[in-house]
């Protein structure tokens, strides 16, 4: 009797079987479908902010509370760009406008390569001097914001000065490993990270200016790097045409571009970078902000600039 009602039931458990089976193929479809989409979702990403600026080359960038981007031009010009993209001359009658950040007061504190100086601008566009002795060929600009101490990398001292609250500049950091420090920007725990022009090395300055090799990134020089307030920086490999990201291990990853100069929107190694010098990490976004010399040299004339964004990747926290 057992045996009969086995032989009944078979093909019934057969085609349970096949029905069951087929539903584990189809999520195991939809499962990779979704993977693919997350995976997809997940590229970092860029495209342009701004279309090409004439007459124009790259400085620094920076963004305030608010999500507005400063950009200099390495001239005398500073703009102020909205997230959406609509641009304004913010200062002008500067001299070799280039790396710059914004103080808890909502001051841009603005370097002039050419003129030793570093120009306080407020939120209404009102500039006055802020350092003018002691610096040569300032660049980038970090804010301790423990302090509001101001340290500054000089290209041509190979040096970086401190900036006190009244201006008064003194010698914080000199070292045969600088070799034109250009960006310069601080971690979460108040460390000092310094990027070289002229070569490929990532310098870090303790809190007595000792300087010492913190890691090498991309072949050729670099521009400015950034801090995400968490755990990496971003890089912009100027010579290289390609954006790094640097763990506080020393780790490097490159995230855009492959060596190759050109002016591409797309993501990861599809990307095309031309000299990006200036980089910022938007306040609350997922998102970056670089500028790059469009120009197939950066001695080539007339000087075109172009702002683009960067839009990261699910795992860029």
């Amino acid at each position: 009797m057992i045996n009969k009602t086995s032989e009944q039931l078979r093909p019934l458990m057969r085609l349970s079987a096949f029905f069951y089976f087929d539903r584990i193929r189809a999520l195991l479809c939809v499962s990779g479908l979704l993977l693919v989409a997350v995976s997809a979702h997940a590229e970092t990403k860029i495209h342009a902010l701004t279309k090409v600026i004439e007459g124009h080359s790259t400085g620094g960038v920076t963004v305030d509370a608010l999500g507005n981007i400063y950009v200099a031009d390495f001239g005398e010009i500073v703009w102020k760009i909205t997230p959406e993209g609509k641009r304004d001359v913010f200062a002008s009658g500067l001299y070799g406008a280039s790396g710059n950040a914004i103080d808890h007061e909502g001051n841009l504190l603005q370097s002039n390569f050419y003129g030793d100086s570093i120009t306080k601008i407020d939120r209404k566009g009102q500039a006055q001097p802020f350092a003018t002795s002691g610096l040569s060929g300032p660049v980038g600009i970090a804010i301790n914001k423990q302090t509001g101490d101001v340290f500054v990398a000089n290209c041509r001292g190979n040096s970086i000065a401190k900036i006190a609250k009244d201006g008064t500049v003194s010698l914080f950091a000199k070292s045969d490993l600088f070799n034109c420090p250009n960006g310069i920007a601080f971690d979460q725990e108040g460390n000092l990270y310094v990027v070289n022009y002229r070569d490929n090395k990532m310098l870090k300055v303790d809190s007595q200016g000792a300087v010492a090799l913190f890691t090498t990134i991309s072949a050729k020089g670099l521009g400015h790097l950034c801090f995400n307030q968490k755990d990496r920086f971003y890089v912009t490999a100027s010579q290289s045409h390609e954006i790094y990201e640097v763990m506080l291990d020393g780790t490097v990853r490159r995230i855009l571009g492959n060596g190759e100069r050109g002016i591409v929107d797309g993501a990861d190694t599809k990307a095309r970078l031309s000299f990006p010098n200036g980089i910022v990490r938007h306040p609350w976004a997922q998102r970056l902000y670089i500028n790059e010399f469009v120009n197939e040299t950066p001695s080539t004339l007339p000087r075109r600039a172009i702002v683009r964004e960067i839009i990261l990747g699910a795992d860029q926290p």
